[in-house]
């Protein structure tokens, strides 16, 4: 038969394993860092721009996927509008919080246009507000519905990876 010295300190040790684990796991394993394919950028609210009644009706209260197109829209334009379509249809039922919206210099040929039905094409404005002119240059961000910047990925993003994000965004999010 055991000692009751032994059993003693077989519970002590049963009880003060979890605690010992958890300091261990505290001051020695280093956690991993985001999973997040695009660059987190400072949650601050970008400068409204001036959109007409029905553009902003669409707009509103939906997160926003949005990107520039500087003149015609090139093979690497292209690219970028199929990975946001593909993206985006990948969310599944989700996909109704997401739009997609290009600013374009001068309109997009209308054979594009009908290959992305969904499209929100806003013409630049001459004026736009200076905290979108960065954003625009270094590729596809995204805005909440509450009008902040939240998250910046290449020109040419890879599909899978941007759905990633997206799921993990709209998951955790309430609004929109």
């Amino acid at each position: 038969m055991k000692s009751p010295n032994k059993m003693i300190l077989l519970v002590a040790l049963v009880c003060a394993a979890p605690f010992v684990s958890a300091w261990v796991a505290y001051y020695f394993v280093k956690p991993q860092g985001g999973g997040s394919y695009g660059q987190l950028l400072e949650t601050r609210p970008l400068a409204p721009l001036a959109l007409s009644a029905a553009d902003a009706e669409k707009w509103g209260g939906k997160w926003r996927l949005v990107m520039a197109v500087g003149g015609e829209c090139d093979a690497e334009c292209r690219d970028a509008l199929h990975a946001t379509r593909q993206a985006r249809t990948m969310l599944g039922r989700e996909r109704e919080r997401l739009i997609r919206v290009v600013i374009a210099a001068k309109g997009l040929d209308p054979a594009l246009l009908a290959e992305h039905p969904d499209l929100i094409v806003l013409s630049a404005p001459v004026s736009l507000p200076d905290a979108w002119q960065p954003l625009l240059k270094r590729g596809v961000f995204l805005i909440d519905p509450l009008g902040n910047q939240v998250i910046l990925w290449p020109k040419n993003p890879d599909i899978k990876k941007l759905n990633k994000d997206l799921e993990r965004l709209l998951r955790a999010s309430r609004i929109g």
